[in-house]
C-alpha cells in the first residue's frame, strides 16, 4: 500500500478525535496519544552464501540460510537511528528482508529503496537493505515512520543493517617496499615500544635497524647507532619491555641492554652467556645458557638451575613464549622453539622444549603431533595459539611459506592449518629470492578502544615488508 493511502489514514485519525470531542460531556472522550517511537528491531531468516565441498571434495560455492532474530539493534532515541552494532556474516543477503518491529500505537511506514514514497509496513513486507552496508554519510538508509492515532507523524528513523565485508578469518597481507641500507642475513625481529627492530648481519658486520609501526603503517629502516661488535644477531630478546641481547667472542658474550624509548645500548653486566632462551617478565627472569648449562638471570645474578638442561644448541634462533595458567596467574609455561640440525635421517621434527615457573626446569617436549623441521623456522603467538612456518623441510616434503602449523597445547600437538589462515603464493618465491633470509614480528593487540595492532610483520633480506592480520583482529570495536 502506498503513500496515497497515508492521508486518509490520517484525516480518520484526527476525524475520530474530533468527533468524540463534539459528543455530549456524558459520553466519556478518549484522547490519543502522539507518541510516535520504534520500541524494538530485529530481523528473520536470511540468506548467507557459503563454501562447502562437493563430492569430489572439491571447493563448491552455495546458498544457505541463517536466523537473524538474536542479533541485537540498538535504538538511538535522540538521533533516530537504528543499527545493529554486531555485524551479521560475511556473505550474508540483504537485499530481502524480512523485519519485526514494535512501535507506538499507530500506523509504520517505511520508505523503499530507490524511491520517495512511503509504503505501509506489514511484517510480511521483503525490504531491500542492500545499499546500507556503508557509512549513513554516504548511502541514504532505509527511513521508517510512525503515524500516531492523533494525527501526528514521527521523525523518521534511519535504519541500517551492518554486515561484515572482510571474511573474519581469512588473513590479508599488504606489501612495503621499505629498504634497509644492506641486505641483511641471520635475520631476528622483535617488537617493542611502537617498533619493530631486526637484528642481522652484513658480511662479517653486525647490525640493528628498526621501523616506528605505531600507526600500522611502517617507517623508513632507521640504523641504531652505536652498536657493539659481533652481536649474536640471534640472541635478541624483549624482556621486561626491552630488548636485551648478546655480543661478543663465541666464548666470551656478554649481555647488553637496548633501552627502546631512547635507542641507547649499555652493559647489562659481566657475566658470559652462550646462549639466550627468552625471558618471563611475570617471574622477571631472563631464561640463558651459561657453562653449557641452563639457568636464570635476575636482578644481575645468575642462578645454575638445580637440574640443569644441556641440550640447547647455539647457533640457531630460538623462538620462546610465556603464559600464564588459567589457575594461577602466578605459574607460567614457557615453550621454546628452533630448528632441529642434527643430521641423522631420524631428524625430521623440529625441537620443541617447554618449562613450569613451579617446576624451574626445561625438559623436551615430546609431540604428540610433531612440527615438521621447517628451515629457518619461525614460531610466533598469535590470537591466543603459538603458529609456526618457516623455509622447506625434507621429511615430510614440504615447501617454503606454503603452510602455518598452529598448536592450542603450548607446542604439545602441531596441526596445519588448511583454512584462511594462509600466506599468499609468492611468499615462497620470496623465500628462494632472499636467499632464506628473513625475520618476524607481531605487533600485540592494542588497548586504546581502536582496531590497531595485532599485525604480523614480515621482514625480508632487503629490508622489504609483508604486513599480514586476520581480518576479524582489525574490526573496529563498536560497544
Amino acid at each position: 500500500m502506498k503513500i496515497k493511502f497515508l492521508p486518509l489514514i490520517a484525516v480518520l485519525f484526527a476525524a475520530t478525535s474530533i468527533m468524540t470531542s463534539c459528543l455530549d460531556n456524558d459520553v466519556e472522550q478518549v484522547t490519543y496519544t502522539s507518541e510516535t517511537s520504534i520500541t524494538g528491531f530485529s530481523l528473520g531468516t536470511l540468506n548467507i552464501d557459503r563454501i562447502g565441498k562437493d563430492k569430489d571434495g572439491k571447493d563448491s560455492a552455495y546458498v544457505d540460510t541463517l536466523d537473524c532474530s538474536e542479533y541485537p539493534f540498538t535504538i538511538n532515541q535522540m538521533t533516530r537511528e537504528i543499527e545493529n552494532k554486531d555485524s551479521l556474516p560475511y556473505g550474508t543477503h540483504i537485499d530481502k528482508v524480512i523485519t519485526s518491529v514494535t512501535y507506538d500505537a499507530g500506523a509504520l511506514a517505511y520508505r523503499p529503496k530507490g524511491t520517495d514514497k512511503d509504503t505501509l509496513w506489514t511484517s510480511t513486507d521483503s525490504i531491500d537493505f542492500s545499499g546500507d552496508t556503508r557509512t549513513m554519510s554516504t548511502v541514504t538508509p532505509i527511513e521508517f515512520k510512525v503515524y500516531a492515532y492523533s494525527g501526528a507523524i514521527g521523525q523518521a528513523y534511519k535504519v541500517k543493517i551492518n554486515v561484515h565485508q572482510q571474511v573474519p578469518d581469512t588473513i590479508s597481507w599488504k606489501k612495503f617496499d621499505n629498504s634497509f641500507s644492506a641486505n641483511l642475513s641471520e635475520q631476528k625481529a622483535v617488537y617493542a615500544n611502537g617498533k619493530v627492530y631486526v637484528f642481522g648481519k652484513n658480511g662479517s658486520n653486525t647490525q640493528i635497524e628498526y621501523s616506528d609501526v605505531a600507526n600500522d603503517n611502517p617507517t623508513s629502516w632507521t640504523p641504531v647507532a652505536s652498536v657493539p661488535a659481533n652481536i649474536d644477531t640471534y640472541s635478541a630478546t624483549v624482556w621486561t619491555e626491552n630488548i636485551y641481547f648478546l655480543a661478543g667472542t663465541v666464548n666470551n658474550k656478554k649481555l647488553y641492554k637496548l633501552d627502546v624509548t631512547t635507542n641507547e645500548i649499555t652493559s647489562a653486566g659481566t657475566d658470559v652467556f652462550e646462549i639466550l632462551i627468552g625471558g618471563n617478565d611475570v617471574t622477571k627472569e631472563l631464561y640463558a645458557v651459561k657453562g653449557g648449562k641452563s639457568g636464570t638471570y635476575k636482578e644481575n645474578v645468575w642462578t645454575e638451575d638445580t637440574n640443569p638442561f644441556t641440550q640447547f644448541t647455539a647457533g640457531k634462533p630460538f623462538f620462546s613464549n610465556t603464559t600464564t595458567a588459567s589457575y594461577n596467574s602466578n605459574v607460567t609455561t614457557t615453550v621454546a622453539l628452533c630448528y632441529n640440525q642434527g643430521t641423522t635421517a631420524n631428524d625430521t621434527t623440529a625441537l620443541v622444549f617447554n618449562r613450569m615457573s613451579s617446576d624451574s626446569k626445561w625438559e623436551t617436549r615430546m609431540q604428540n603431533l610433531p612440527l615438521p623441521n621447517l628451515k629457518n623456522v619461525t614460531m610466533i603467538y598469535y590470537d591466543g595459539k603459538l603458529y609456526a612456518f618457516g623455509g622447506e623441510s625434507v621429511k615430510p616434503e614440504v615447501k617454503p611459506f606454503s603452510q602455518f602449523y598452529c598448536s592450542t597445547d603450548n607446542g604439545l600437538c602441531w596441526r596445519p592449518v588448511t583454512e584462511c589462515m594462509a600466506f599468499p603464493a609468492e611468499f615462497g618465491t620470496l623465500y628462494t629470492t632472499h636467499h632464506g633470509n628473513y625475520s618476524c614480528a607481531v605487533t600485540p593487540k592494542l588497548e586504546n578502544g581502536t582496531s590497531r595492532g595485532n599485525f604480523i610483520w614480515i621482514v625480508w633480506e632487503d629490508g622489504s615488508i609483508s604486513r599480514g592480520r586476520i581480518n576479524r583482529l582489525g574490526f573496529t570495536p563498536k560497544w
